[in-house]
């Protein structure tokens, strides 16, 4: 809407050339309002009207309905999964197949296997081009790059090898930002499915775990390619950083 031209200082007093300067002024005046109110009556039909929502716009979309409908939930290897009743028992493999089922199906169906390990997320990430998607996915080359929406993976680090699990996984929720002390890390809050909780968690300290947020912090090197992990966010010491291969990786559809 074009703003009026506001009446000359000149005009503002007494006498027809002001008369006559104020008439025109409320007549464009009332002439732009008529035509808001006309634009502002059209809107609806355009609302009807979606944009189409990507793929990372949907994962988030499915973890926002996960955090606005939880009742309880659980770490378990064994699913047990009601959304209408807001109950979530899973771990992280389990949470991110599912939600990628609901949210990007190419990309869940890529991973293979009726149930997907951390390790698949991995190597499905790890095999993918940074350019040209493939079956549902890209891989993000840098840390910049990484946006709400993209999926985390990591394999099973040396130090942990007798552990039951394959690594982990998990979606980054919100742009990352860099470490205040060290230049080579990037925090990223994160939504996973864990017993461990991470810096700022959403899960209560003593609980059973589960769906939840929390912040983790991330190494990378000067290829930009992440080599370690800090599980409790920016406060943990660099030196106590989980060293491992970690993927990101965005899913398209």
């Amino acid at each position: 809407m074009r703003t009026p031209t506001p009446l000359p200082r000149n005009a503002r007093g007494a006498g027809p050339s002001a008369f006559a300067i104020g008439q025109r002024w409320i007549a464009g005046f009332m002439s732009a309002v008529a035509c808001w109110a006309i634009t502002s009556r059209a809107a609806p039909s355009f609302a009807n009207v979606k944009e189409p929502k990507s793929a990372q716009a949907s994962v988030l979309s499915v973890l926002s309905s996960i955090e606005h409908s939880l009742v309880s939930s659980k770490y378990s290897h064994y699913a047990k999964i009601n959304a209408k009743m807001g109950i979530y028992e899973w771990d992280c493999s389990i949470m991110a197949a599912w939600v990628l089922a609901k949210a990007a199906p190419q990309a869940r169906r890529s991973l293979g296997r009726n149930q997907p390990l951390a390790r698949d997320f991995y190597r499905g990430i790890v095999a993918q081009s940074t350019r040209q998607q493939k079956h549902g996915w890209l891989k993000v080359a840098a840390p910049m790059a990484i946006e709400a929406g993209d999926v985390f993976a990591w394999i099973k680090p040396p130090m942990f090898k007798e552990r039951k699990n394959t690594g982990h996984v998990g979606f980054v929720v919100a742009k990352p930002w860099r470490h205040p002390q060290y230049p080579n890390v990037w925090l990223m809050r994160i939504a996973d499915a864990t017993r461990e909780l991470h810096e700022k968690d959403t899960r209560s300290q003593g609980g059973n775990g589960g769906f939840g947020q929390g912040t983790i912090a991330f190494e990378f090197d000067d290829d930009n390619k992440a080599i370690a992990y800090g599980w409790y966010g920016e406060a943990q010491d660099l030196e106590t950083y989980v060293p491992t291969s970690i993927v990101f990786g965005r899913v398209v559809r």
